[in-house]
């Protein structure tokens, strides 16, 4: 009689269990903004996101990178393959800022690298493609 009266809290504790942050980094969600070739990948930064979160560009030259910090925190956005960093724009406060990076058709990580804020779901995806 005792474990039928503790069965339900003993399903809540293993249910409540399953349900913490096991410490892996979230992917981006949502949909994927498809920008042509040759025309800049427009970001939008809010703590503690980045709008889009996934995009897709063609073409060969250098990527253009535009950040609108929309938030009230200083972002970044930086391409990484893997860990290592291969371009993006600087640090700063509100406003835009952009910068370019040469990429390979692939798949790249976008991320906010101040502080904990990829942590905090500063991520994102570009993929690109051949042309």
């Amino acid at each position: 009689m005792q474990f039928r009266a503790r069965l339900p809290l003993l399903v809540a504790v293993v249910l409540a269990a399953g349900c913490g942050d096991d410490g892996e980094q979230k992917g981006a969600k949502g949909p994927v903004k498809t920008v042509p070739g040759g025309q800049p990948l427009r970001v939008v930064a809010k703590e503690y996101s980045f709008t889009p979160a996934r995009a897709s560009t063609g073409g060969s030259e250098p990527i253009q990178v535009e950040l609108d910090n929309q938030g009230s925190l200083a972002h970044n956005l930086k391409v990484l393959q893997g860990d290592r960093e291969l371009g993006g724009t600087p640090t700063f406060p509100k406003g835009t800022r952009d910068g370019s990076v040469k990429l390979a058709p692939g798949k790249y990580r976008l991320v906010c690298t101040v502080g904990d804020h990829e942590q905090l779901g500063m991520v994102g995806e570009l993929e690109v493609t051949g042309r």
